[in-house]
């Protein structure tokens, strides 16, 4: 519970400053926030966390849980798009906030707060195995096809290779637990133990709340569908298969994250329905913190 309520605070106070602080100062603090826990803390959680990790069938479970929601989000949102008939940017809108969550902004703070330590390593290996490399692969050719620009698979691909976390997994894959200098150790955990506050208060800084009520249909539908609706069927496939353990516990988790802030914000500059992305992340994001511990406890009760 303690954990929670310092989420809570440090997310309330960037809420609390973002309608204090003028909108340079605001976004410039944002920005700097951002880069900060994706090129820093980010990569330190790895290299602190991932070092050891036994390559074994159960962190199969989290890439092919980010995988299978992805795709499925994907077919269900052009499928009822088609029905309702909604415009193609809207259809875009939702393909960049449905199917992809916010697994390391908010995937890593909610797992340190309700799993510890021990589910760390199948939150990381989801985020950068599934949503980041989904994003950086897939997301980019969505992109292209729906804002008109043209996709670049070498681009892609570089831009993979190059991110900081990335580059962290590939290291951390490649060294024994307790390898790495006393030297580093040390100062990488101090790095690591900031994500969390970091994060929540960018998060806070970032969050806007105004509602699309010309788009309430699909506004709802994008918060059913990526709070209740994945985890609920990804946990219904894992009772089925007799998946009770720790990965299938998580990777549910992680499923239920909101609205992920990079492919939202793509989208936004993409000029897909700007305004209707931005009210479903941060409806998402402030749904998540009653939602999450939800199906935190339902995940516990049934796997």
């Amino acid at each position: 519970m303690g954990s929670i309520l310092l989420l809570l605070s440090f997310f309330a106070l960037g809420f609390y400053l973002r309608r204090s602080m003028g909108e340079r100062l605001r976004l410039d603090m944002a920005l700097r926030l951002n880069r900060y826990v994706v090129y820093v803390a980010l990569p330190s959680l790895v290299l602190v966390y991932l070092p050891g990790l036994e390559i074994k069938r159960s962190l199969l479970l989290p890439v092919l849980s980010a995988w299978g929601i992805f795709l499925l989000s994907v077919l269900l949102v052009l499928l009822v798009a088609r029905l309702a008939r909604w415009s193609r940017s809207l259809t875009g809108a939702l393909l960049f906030t449905v199917p992809l969550g916010n697994t390391s902004f908010l995937g890593v703070p909610f797992t340190l707060a309700f799993y510890g330590s021990s589910g760390l390593p199948f939150t990381l290996i989801y985020d950068q195995i599934g949503s980041f490399l989904i994003l950086s692969t897939i997301g980019i050719f969505l992109l292209a096809a729906y804002s008109g620009s043209r996709f670049d698979p070498r681009a892609a691909l570089w831009r993979m290779l190059r991110f900081p976390a990335f580059i962290a997994l590939i290291l951390a894959l490649f060294l024994d637990k307790g390898q790495l200098p006393a030297l580093l150790q040390t100062p990488l955990s101090w790095l690591a133990a900031s994500l969390s506050p970091a994060a929540m208060f960018a998060v806070g800084l970032q969050l806007r709340l105004a509602f699309p009520r010309r788009e309430r249909g699909p506004f709802l539908f994008a918060l059913a569908v990526k709070l209740l609706l994945a985890p609920f069927l990804l946990s219904g496939l894992f009772y089925l298969l007799g998946f009770q353990d720790l990965a299938a516990r998580v990777s549910v988790f992680e499923a239920a994250m909101a609205p992920m802030v990079s492919s939202s914000t793509l989208a936004i500059l993409a000029g897909l329905e700007a305004e209707f992305v931005a009210s479903v992340l941060g409806y998402g994001i402030l749904a998540s913190f009653v939602t999450v511990p939800a199906i935190w406890w339902m995940t516990e009760a049934v796997l």
